[in-house]
């Protein structure tokens, strides 16, 4: 997936209709993905809290709007109907789980990465997390060994072994976890009022300080939807400064900069292939400076 494709007439619209048609495909993969791994996380502990009766409304909204999905309109229904009672709430989503689950089946990379982005963004939509939950998200984490590939996953991995390893959850290890779940997906629902679904996680090693931002002669990359403005207008702002462009990252790249939002056609939920590839860049030793959309306008504001 990409930010900017190339058609006979020219480059296509980064967000544009015709570069959604294209990705059409695949962003409702990607989108089913994170929906079933959501429920799959809710369903977790083995019941449902009226806590999360919130979060699964505010995701199950979301996933409407995006899939048209006639099981997301029931469930906002089925929450109102059946608000006193829990048991009934967790039946109802473990049947669209085992609905869904028959006609979407994990094919690939990224569709295991999806999965786990939501099945996470599930178990922490309430800002709690049990011992049944760290287990069976240690389950998910090395049944597919290429997510471990990710210093976040790693890291919410092993924060997950320390915890379980008495059998017991403390309430400050419950934090521990969710503030490395924030680090893949965000901020849940319960903080925000908002889906999860398209947040930008926290993208370690970006820069924190806005001085360290030179512009002049420096070559800049962005990626995602800007809250400064158009991708354009930003652009603008940093030539104005003496910055350049590419389309893409490379060794050349000085500065990737990572919107506040995802990308609707980004190739996973919370990251594109441009982070992916400067993060693998900068393991090697030699990829760009991450920069945060609040850095980027703290230093075009100098």
């Amino acid at each position: 997936m990409v930010d900017v494709a190339q058609a006979r007439n020219g480059p296509l619209e980064v967000g544009g209709e015709a570069l959604g048609r294209i990705h059409a495909k695949s962003n409702s993969r990607k989108a089913t993905a994170y929906w079933v791994g959501f429920l799959k996380g809710v369903l977790a502990s083995g019941k449902i809290e009226t806590t999360e009766y919130a979060p699964l409304k505010v995701e199950a909204q979301n996933f409407l709007a995006l899939l048209h999905d006639p099981d997301a309109s029931e469930l906002i229904d089925d929450l109102r109907i059946w608000e006193s009672d829990p048991k009934e709430v967790f039946q109802i989503v473990e049947d669209i789980v085992t609905f869904r689950s028959r006609d979407f089946i994990v094919e690939n990379d990224a569709d295991e990465i999806n999965e786990l982005y939501g099945f996470c963004a599930g178990i922490a939509c309430d800002n709690r997390i049990t011992p049944r939950e760290v287990e069976t998200l240690l389950a998910r984490i090395d049944a597919h060994p290429r997510v471990k590939e990710d210093r976040r996953v790693l890291n919410l991995k092993n924060a997950a072994v320390r915890s379980i390893a008495d059998g017991q959850i403390t309430d400050e290890e419950s934090d521990d976890i969710c503030t490395w779940i924030t680090h893949l997906v965000g901020d849940s629902a319960t903080d925000t009022g908002l889906s999860t679904f398209g947040n930008v996680g926290v993208i370690e090693g970006a820069l924190e300080d806005h001085a360290d931002v030179v512009f002049n002669q420096r070559m800049f990359v962005l990626t995602g939807k800007f809250h400064l403005g158009p991708r354009k207008a930003v652009q603008s702002m940093i030539a104005e400064r003496g910055g350049q462009f590419k389309g893409t990252v490379c060794r050349d790249t000085h500065y990737l900069c990572v919107a506040t939002e995802a990308s609707r056609d980004w190739k996973h939920s919370h990251e594109g292939l441009k982070i992916i590839r400067a993060m693998e860049l900068r393991d090697q030793g030699r990829g760009p400076h991450l920069v945060h959309e609040g850095t980027l306008a703290q230093a075009l504001a100098r």
